[in-house]
C-alpha cells in the first residue's frame, strides 16, 4: 500500500514502518494485523489503527467504497507443526507482507486461512466456503500423497514453500539445489573435504531437495558421501540440540564441517558442541539454511543461506493471477527462486 509524504510523494508503507512507529516488532506487527494470539488487545487496536492510518490495507479489510475482483486467500496448512511453527514467524511475516502487497496491487482483498483442520480434506472444505477467486497455499508439512487432494479445490491454486518435481502442480519455491551447491562449493574452496549434513527426521519438500542437493554437491566436487554422511535429528531447536548431544556422547570423529537444513538445528548443534567445549569453526565449520535474524547476532556468527521469501511471495501471486484471468487450462508450472550464500564466521578456512 502506498501513503502521502509531505512533499506529496507517494511511498510504500509496510509492516516495518508501522512497527517503527508503533514501536514494537516486526513480528508483534504481523501478529496483530493477522489476528494471531501472542499479542494484548490494547496493542492489538493501537497498531490496527496505525495501519489504517498509513494507508496499509489490513487483512481481512473489506471497504465497501472500494471496488475489489475478490478476495485472494493465502492458507497455512499445519498438519503436525513439528516444521511450521513459530521459529517459521519471519518467513511467515514475509510471505504475508509481500503477498497482501501484491495482491492489493491488482485490486483483490487479502484474506488469511490459519483455522485448526482436523484433515485437509476439512481445510480444503472450509477453504471452499470463503469462495476465494484463488488461493496461495503454504505447502511446507505437505506430503506428495497430498497434493493429489489439492485438486479437490475448484478455484486456481498455487503453492509456496515446498517442491515435488514428479508432481503435477503450479509450485513457487526457493532453488534448494542451487543453494546446496552454493554451500558445499564454499566450503570445499576453503578446504574442507569432510563434509556432513545434519538433517531432520521429518520430511518435507525442502529437506529432501536439499539432501539431494548435498549428494549432488559433494559428488561434483569429488568429495565423499555415502549413509554416514547424514546425522538425523529430530526438528525444531531442542530437537536437533538433544540429538547432537546423543551423538556426541558417543564420542564420534566430527568432519571438518556440519552443513545444517536449517538456522534453528544450526543453533541446537552449536549449543551442543560448545558444552562439549568444541570450538566454532576452529573445531567444525557450521552452516545453516535460512538466514534468520538470529544468525547475525550469535556467537560465532552464522555462515548460512538467505531464502528470497518476498520474491517467492510476489512470484505466487503472479502466477495465480495469470490462472484466474486465463480461461482456458494452464499446464502446470514450478518456479525455483535462487537464494544466496551469506559468508560470515562461523567458516573457517583450512588451508
Amino acid at each position: 500500500m502506498t501513503g502521502r509524504s509531505l512533499h506529496g510523494t507517494s511511498v510504500y508503507m509496510g509492516i516495518k514502518e508501522i512497527a517503527e512507529k508503533a514501536g514494537v516488532s516486526k513480528t508483534t506487527v504481523s501478529l496483530a494485523l493477522n489476528g494471531h494470539r501472542g499479542v494484548s488487545h490494547e496493542t492489538r487496536m493501537r497498531i490496527i489503527a496505525l495501519a489504517r492510518e498509513m494507508n496499509y490495507r489490513v487483512p481481512g479489510d473489506r471497504p465497501m467504497s472500494s471496488p475489489s475482483n475478490g478476495p485472494i486467500l493465502l492458507a497455512r496448512l499445519k498438519k503436525h507443526g513439528l516444521l511450521l511453527n513459530q521459529d517459521q514467524s519471519v518467513f511467515i511475516m514475509d510471505y504475508i507482507d509481500s503477498i497482501n502487497r501484491a495482491v492489493s496491487a491488482e485490486g483483490y482483498q487479502f484474506e488469511i486461512f490459519d483455522s485448526p483442520c482436523r484433515t485437509l480434506q476439512g481445510c480444503f472444505e472450509e477453504i471452499q466456503k470463503r469462495h476465494p477467486k484463488g488461493v496461495i497455499l503454504i505447502g511446507t508439512e505437505l506430503f506428495e500423497s497430498d497434493l493429489e487432494i489439492l485438486h479437490s479445490l475448484s478455484v486456481p491454486f498455487v503453492v509456496i514453500d515446498t517442491f515435488f518435481d514428479h508432481v503435477s502442480c503450479d509450485f513457487v519455491d526457493m532453488a534448494n539445489i542451487n543453494a546446496v551447491y552454493q554451500v558445499i562449493d564454499h566450503l570445499a574452496s576453503y578446504g574442507h573435504s569432510k563434509i556432513q549434513m545434519v538433517t531432520s527426521s521429518m520430511k518435507s519438500g525442502n529437506i529432501v531437495m536439499r539432501e539431494r542437493g548435498f549428494t549432488l554437491a559433494m559428488d561434483y566436487n569429488h568429495l565423499l558421501v555415502d549413509a554416514s554422511s547424514f546425522i538425523s535429528v529430530e526438528p525444531g531447536f531442542d530437537g536437533a540440540y538433544q540429538a547432537m548431544k546423543s551423538y556426541l556422547a558417543t564420542g564420534p570423529v566430527l568432519p571438518q564441517a556440519l552443513f545444517c537444513y536449517n538456522d534453528v538445528a544450526a543453533f541446537g548443534v552449536i549449543k551442543a558442541l560448545k558444552e562439549k567445549k568444541y570450538s566454532i569453526p576452529k573445531d567444525v565449520s557450521v552452516v545453516g539454511f535460512d538466514d534468520l535474524p538470529m544468525a547475525a547476532m550469535m556467537e560465532p556468527h552464522l555462515t548460512t543461506v538467505r531464502i528470497p521469501t518476498r520474491r517467492i511471495g510476489e512470484k505466487a501471486v503472479h502466477v495465480l493471477l495469470e490462472k484466474i484471468a486465463t480461461k482456458k487450462l494452464l499446464e502446470p508450472s514450478s518456479w525455483l527462486v535462487q537464494g544466496n550464500l551469506v559468508a560470515r564466521d562461523s567458516v573457517m578456512r583450512r588451508t
